[in-house]
């Protein structure tokens, strides 16, 4: 086996395990998408400043932003579907406690208890899916893994206005509680197609080193916090953007954003189309982040008809839907052994959520220190220039080793 992959045993994929993994995805992609719609309400409810309502979407990030890593460990010791399960019932519980919180304070604490399973989850569930999936079906298997954030802001935000008719924001936290619970059972249903990611030992100093000293990883991160930055950014935001500016109601808002997320979805089955068929990830991201920043830029013409905006919109959704199975893909492809893949993946999503922790507050400051919703375009082009950075290094990285494989052969 060469370094910086993992083997299986599994010479066909068992499609039903790589799904319950993929359900957990969807769960966390559902309680980080579900403050999307309920934002308007929860600023009338709470009182909350545009800058705060910022804040408040990136609390649900804030243990991947200073302790994904350390959950990576966790993982690799414990092993990743106990893990898995583990950071569902976290999300769970903290999606219950929101349920009944009294002030904005509360809700504050349950996100953090939910950002808790979100990383939990994002460490461990890649490496189920490698587990349950066969090597030349991986990319195709990361694909619908990629899609796991979409499915569930989708989901969300199609539910949304039928459970704000029964009882507000609060039903659909409860809503995203109980499909947690669904998936956990359907989940253990599952164990016995994981093998090799069961509790393992203790790794020591000098593993741990050697693993997240490889520099793609750590770039796979920046291309995924450049990534997550431009999306929530757009995923977040719109609602409130045609509530305030387009007047299109709560429902249409929350419809629009849903099919902006529905093709991001399609857009990651593409992404890994692409690395089912080898593509290089280094060109995949360069060439998305640089016709993303042309959608960006149509975006935010103010000349331009609002149909051909949401144009730009969509295409935007699309395109970028590249970046996710690229990224997550390379997690395990520079895990050199299963008791690894925890680790990459906590140092990928520790990275990533600087874009989803700090891109909603710059935004909002933005936007409101900036003299409207087209300030917002500078912190956009910030992060795709960035994010074409890293591309561009991956992809020279990755072809040394391809020529440092070739020449050993």
């Amino acid at each position: 086996m060469a370094a910086g992959s993992i083997d299986t045993v599994h010479q066909t994929t068992h499609w039903p395990a790589v799904l319950a993994a993929l359900g957990a995805g969807v769960v966390t992609g559902a309680a980080i998408s579900k403050m999307s719609p309920a934002l308007p309400l929860l600023q009338s409810e709470f009182g909350l400043s545009l800058i705060a309502t910022g804040w408040l979407v990136s609390t649900f990030n804030t243990i991947a932003l200073g302790s994904a890593i350390f959950f990576g460990l966790i993982c690799d010791r414990a092993g990743a579907l106990r893990f898995c399960l583990r950071g569902l019932a976290c999300v769970i519980a903290g999606g219950l406690l929101g349920v009944f919180a009294p002030s904005a304070g509360w809700i504050i604490v349950s996100r953090v208890i939910e950002g808790a399973g979100y990383v939990a989850v994002l460490v461990s569930a890649p490496g189920l899916i490698a587990a349950a999936s066969a090597p030349m079906q991986r990319g195709l298997a990361f694909g619908f893994w990629g899609a796991h954030m979409p499915i569930g802001g989708v989901a969300v935000l199609l539910a949304s206005p039928v459970l704000f008719a029964l009882s507000g924001w609060r039903a659909v936290w409860t809503g995203v509680a109980a499909l947690g619970a669904l998936v956990m059972v359907f989940l253990a249903f599952q164990s016995r197609h994981y093998t090799g990611v069961h509790a393992g030992a203790p790794r020591s100093l000098a593993s741990i080193r050697a693993s997240l000293a490889q520099p793609v990883p750590w770039l796979l991160g920046v291309v995924f916090g450049a990534y997550t930055l431009q999306f929530y950014a757009i995923m977040m935001w719109l609602p409130t953007y045609l509530l305030q500016t387009r007047d299109t109601g709560a429902t249409a808002s929350a419809l629009l954003t849903a099919l902006f997320v529905l093709i991001n979805a399609f857009g990651n089955m593409t992404g890994g189309w692409f690395m089912h068929r080898n593509v290089p990830r280094g060109r995949i991201i360069a060439v998305t982040f640089a016709v993303t920043t042309l959608a960006f830029i149509g975006i935010f013409a103010d000349g331009l008809p609002d149909a051909a905006r949401f144009a730009c919109v969509l295409a935007y959704g699309f395109v970028t839907g590249n970046i996710p199975p690229a990224v997550l893909s390379g997690g395990v492809r520079y895990a050199r052994s299963p008791s690894e893949a925890g680790s990459i993946q906590g140092l990928i999503v520790q990275i990533s959520n600087v874009g989803i922790f700090a891109g909603p507050p710059l935004i909002a400051a933005a936007v409101t220190h900036g003299g409207g919703w087209g300030a917002a375009l500078w912190v956009i082009l910030g992060a795709a220039a960035v994010g074409f950075g890293a591309a561009i290094a991956i992809a020279r990285l990755e072809t040394r080793d391809f020529a440092r494989m070739a020449r050993r052969e």
